[in-house]
């Protein structure tokens, strides 16, 4: 028993440190947006009154036009989300309560491209945006994003299903309902924990995005928050204050996101991680 209780201990212990290491570079950059750049090189880790500032976050408020790349980069993001999550639930039902072969090729065919790089598509994603007139076009980063992100939502969405008691769609089935009726109102109301799950994985990455948008946007008239952030680091010199600064405000929209589903998140996880 004192064994076991010395290897909670020492376990415990390294779980705190390893905590600690990974808070540094948070620390590190939340205190660095309230320091000028060279108090950053001199004290990175220092907090004090003296170097207190906040003209870093006025100075890229005005710098990156915020409010015009907060909604160029809300826009891409939410209407990436609906058709992810609209289309992603269609496929899920289909697929997990329709036993056709058709549907588990298609299945199969969506799981293997998760794996596919994204960075291996990019030159021909900005061909056949080019070719569809969707350069330089919002609507092309969206319908970029959701294409890419799908396969993953489909996945979850699938498992989640796949998991419910076949019972509940025989009843509906039973009580004269049509396949669209028990998708409406017997499975779309219990989609809240893995569409709270895609949300916030599929968000993140759609809200965090650079390569897509640096790809396709012009930077000067359709900016985004990576974007924008990205022009604080030079060849020669980056302005680190700036750029800690960028970075809080662009993730403040993502951490409120998060506070309000993150009861849903783990649960959907879950689900969507059981095979139907």
């Amino acid at each position: 028993m004192k064994g076991k209780r010395i290897r909670i201990l020492i376990s415990e212990i390294l779980f705190l440190l390893l905590t600690i290491i990974c808070w540094i570079p948070i620390y590190y950059f939340v205190i660095g947006a309230f320091k000028e750049r060279r108090d950053i090189v001199k004290y990175p880790l220092k907090v004090s009154p003296d170097l207190f500032t906040v003209e870093n976050f006025t100075y890229v408020w005005k710098k990156m036009d915020f409010l015009k790349t907060l909604g160029n980069t809300a826009f891409i993001t939410v209407m990436a989300l609906v058709i992810v999550i609209v289309c992603s639930a269609l496929a899920g039902f289909a697929i997990a309560r329709i036993r056709r072969r058709m549907f588990q090729v298609y299945y199969s065919l969506l799981v293997a491209l998760m794996v596919v790089p994204f960075i291996g598509c990019v030159i021909s994603l900005v061909v056949l945006s080019n070719r569809m007139n969707l350069y330089n076009s919002l609507w092309g980063c969206v319908l970029i994003q959701a294409a890419w992100n799908m396969p993953f939502a489909v996945f979850l969405y699938t498992g989640f299903m796949g998991g419910l008691p076949k019972e509940l769609e025989e009843a509906a089935y039973i009580d004269g309902c049509s396949t669209v009726q028990v998708f409406a109102r017997i499975f779309l109301p219990l989609q809240a924990p893995v569409t709270a799950t895609c949300c916030i994985r599929c968000g993140i990455g759609m809200w965090n995005d650079y390569l897509v948008s640096n790809s396709l946007l012009n930077s000067a008239r359709t900016p985004t928050l990576m974007v924008g952030i990205q022009q604080f680091f030079g060849a020669y010199v980056s302005e680190y204050g700036y750029a800690f600064a960028g970075i809080i405000l662009a993730s403040l929209p993502i951490l409120v996101m998060f506070v309000f589903l993150q009861k849903y998140f783990i649960k959907g996880l879950v689900a969507g991680a059981v095979k139907g």
